[in-house]
């Protein structure tokens, strides 16, 4: 009896460590958790030009940059793009 309670205590234990687990995997392979991680790598990837282009003016103070990357123009809005 002991043992069967003993044993019914440890599985239930390992169900609980599991279950977390098992919550993180299927949120990690949802489409919202993936969307975000590409939205997190755009915003980094912009923030860092900005950081660079600092840097680029002010080490070349007289220098010019032709044209901001991230300018919307009127005419990407007729480019269609897919979603995943």
């Amino acid at each position: 009896m002991d043992d069967e309670l003993l044993q019914a205590m440890k599985a239930l234990e390992n169900a609980r460590a599991e279950l977390p687990r098992q919550a993180i995997d299927r949120y990690k392979e949802s489409v919202g958790f993936k969307e975000g991680m590409k939205r997190m790598g755009r915003v980094t990837y912009k923030y860092g030009y900005r950081v660079v282009l600092a840097r680029f003016h002010a080490l070349h103070p007289n220098s010019e940059v032709e044209e901001e990357p991230f300018t919307i123009h009127p005419e990407d809005d007729l480019v269609p793009m897919e979603r995943q």
